[in-house]
């Protein structure tokens, strides 16, 4: 009897769940850890058509049956329910697992059968997903390509698929978590076609574009990363942005005595030409070693002083010269760029006793250049270092005035400033200045942590010519640079804490005292876009008329005062520096403000803009008013035409510009 009974039951089940409706009902009910309301439990089964059928009636016959419960809420599987439909989804399961086995390939180069249980550690591991939601979508994934005539998916389409089902359920922020990092097949071919574009380019390229995007998908804040792709704020170098620090300051001298007092190098007897090669090997196994640790560039400080013991102590120098240039252009030059990414300090008190006597050795030093400007003639895609000479002692004397002007007329002189032996500091490839030590202590180095850029012209656009309101955009801007450098040093010491290598260069010549190194370098806060935004918001430019200068002056005395108001109130070492050449200045150009420029759509670097009518005088007065302002970096620079240099020079030396750069048309 029991049997005849339960074999009537079994029968009036099957008949139940004979309607393919039914089943869906009972499957969307189980993924829900809620009751369903009667509407949305009508949209989820029958979409955008819920007068199709009777849903009702369909209801009411699997209530009937014990398959489902209602409450206040809405419905609810019943443990009936639940039971027997465990057991059909295993049947679906045996059912398709026989017709039909979708194949995926990996991302290991192999092929295997679907898993939806892969799919659900997937979420769990990459998607920080808990199990039970994990499960439900995983099934989810399942049911939808049972539906399908697919036989075979890649893994990056069956990644596509989670996440099509992830933005159609509103989990946006899973989704997020799981963009994988990579760059289009279509971009690789264009690198892969592109024959100017060596082996090593085209996979540190791709290997670059995946550490870009990982800062500003995982690394960074959405909001923070969102100011850089909408050109609001400017970051460098992105590939190494979260890896490096820009830059590194390290004095000759101190690789000097430090290769001395481990007795590497015996400095009293650089007569013999074996110490000279050991002096020379050492000194750039040591910058070598600093160089993975730098974005940007090297700034070695008192390079002559270096060059001179090389010269002094050789009768025939001009190999080691030779030896010396193709070391300067291997730290100089990466595969990846065309910057210069090691900076020279040259002081003219290396060519002269004093302002009359020329020392003997200035043929090699005019060797030294001419060699090394010819290797990187010679060599398509090298790039010369910069170059920081001290020009005090050459204004006076005519063998100097001699030497200067023919490094001015070299093909090079755009890669060298001039700076004033009196300035106690150097500038590096991206105009951010280092204090060198005003007395006689062993010369201390400093890493430079980063330069964060901000769009002047973006805050004039979006201002509409409100004093208040781009005051008020250029605080909240800063605002947002000064977060950035939290993460870059939070990112920085996550990444060298560790490093064995790193801890000993800090422990060998950078030293640090009561300060961690990092709290202690340079953290260069700068702009670009300045001409273009005075003239957007004050409708004529700074060189044209008074209140378009005062409004710039107290525009960068705002930023500056904010600068300093947080290195007080955080122990920081923040600095405002002018903007330096680079692609971003024609990358991030507003292309809906085109009228505001006569010329190609990049800003420049200058306070003034490149086509003013003023004289030379009235452009130095206007930059010394600047100068005092942006005083983490800032340079002077002029076009030189028919003036006579030493005109020229004298002017610029007379007027105390302490930094400057001549460039030839």
């Amino acid at each position: 009897m029991n049997s005849d009974k339960n074999h009537d039951v079994l029968e009036k089940q099957l008949k139940t769940l004979g309607q393919k409706i039914r089943i869906d009902i009972l499957k969307k009910l189980s993924l829900s850890s809620n009751p369903l309301p009667y509407s949305i439990l009508q949209k989820e089964v029958l979409g955008t058509n819920p007068n199709s059928v009777n849903f009702s009636f369909h209801l009411k016959t699997l209530k009937n049956s014990d398959l489902m419960l209602t409450t206040d809420e809405g419905y609810v599987l019943s443990v009936l329910g639940r039971q027997i439909l465990k057991n059909i989804v295993s049947i679906e399961k045996i059912l398709n697992d026989k017709n039909k086995t979708i194949m995926i390939r990996t991302s290991k180069y192999s092929k295997e059968p679907f898993d939806s249980s892969k799919i659900e550690n997937y979420l769990i591991k990459e998607g920080q997903v808990d199990r039970h939601l994990a499960k439900q979508i995983a099934k989810e994934v399942e049911e939808r390509l049972s539906k399908t005539n697919i036989a075979y998916l890649t893994a990056p389409l069956m990644r596509e698929y989670i996440n099509g089902i992830l933005l159609e359920s509103g989990q946006e922020e899973i989704r997020h978590r799981l963009t994988r990092l990579g760059t289009p097949p279509y971009e690789v071919s264009r690198y892969f076609d592109n024959s100017r574009i060596n082996p090593e380019q085209l996979l540190s390229k791709l290997g670059s574009e995946v550490s870009e995007q990982f800062l500003l998908l995982n690394l960074l804040p959405k909001n923070l990363a969102d100011m850089y792709l909408s050109g609001e704020l400017v970051l460098l170098n992105l590939n190494y942005w979260s890896l490096r620090p820009l830059g590194f300051y390290i004095d000759s001298n101190s690789i000097i005595s430090y290769l001395s007092k481990r007795k590497l190098v015996d400095i009293n007897n650089l007569d013999k030409p074996i110490e000279l090669i050991k002096l020379s090997s050492y000194f750039f196994e040591v910058l070598d070693k600093i160089k993975p640790y730098v974005s940007e560039d090297i700034l070695l400080g008192n390079f002559s002083d270096f060059l001179i013991k090389i010269i002094s102590s050789n009768e025939n120098s001009e190999a080691l010269i030779n030896f010396l240039n193709s070391k300067i252009l291997s730290l100089s030059n990466r595969i990846y760029d065309q910057k210069p990414h090691l900076s020279l300090e040259i002081s003219s008190s290396n060519l002269f006793e004093d302002s009359h006597s020329l020392k003997l050795n200035i043929p090699s030093i005019s060797y030294f250049f001419g060699r090394l400007f010819n290797q990187i003639d010679q060599n398509d895609g090298f790039t010369c270092p910069l170059i920081v000479f001290d020009y005090s002692l050459l204004l006076d004397n005519k063998a100097g005035y001699d030497f200067l002007r023919e490094t001015i007329n070299s093909p090079h002189s755009n890669d060298i400033i001039f700076s004033s032996f009196n300035d106690l500091s150097l500038l590096n490839s991206t105009l951010i200045k280092v204090n060198k030590n005003s007395t006689k202590e062993e010369p201390k180095s400093k890493v430079v942590l980063d330069k964060i850029l901000v769009n002047l012209h973006k805050i004039a656009d979006n201002s509409k010519q409100n004093d208040s309101l781009f005051f008020e955009h250029v605080q909240e801007k800063l605002n947002s640079v000064f977060e950035i450098f939290a993460h870059k040093k939070d990112l920085i010491n996550r990444r060298l804490s560790t490093s064995k290598e790193w801890n000993r260069i800090i422990s060998d010549f950078i030293k640090p005292e009561s300060r961690n190194w990092i709290d202690d370098s340079l953290k260069s806060v700068s702009f670009f876009g300045l001409n273009e935004a005075i003239k957007t918001h004050c409708g004529i430019e700074i060189d044209r008329i008074e209140n378009s200068e005062s409004f710039a002056y107290n525009l960068l005395m705002f930023m500056k005062e904010i600068i300093n108001e947080i290195n007080q109130e955080q122990n920081e070492n923040y600095i405002l520096t002018q903007p330096h050449n680079g692609n971003y200045l024609s990358k991030n150009w507003c292309s809906n403000m085109e009228e505001v420029s006569n010329g190609p759509n990049k800003y420049c670097i200058d306070m003034i803009r490149g086509n003013s009518k003023l004289s030379l005088e009235k452009r130095i007065q206007i930059y010394k008013n600047f100068e005092g302002i942006v005083d983490g970096g800032s340079v002077f620079t002029f076009n030189v035409k028919n003036k006579p240099i030493k005109e020229l020079m004298a002017q610029l030396s007379y007027s105390k510009v302490n930094t400057f750069q001549l460039k030839i048309e």
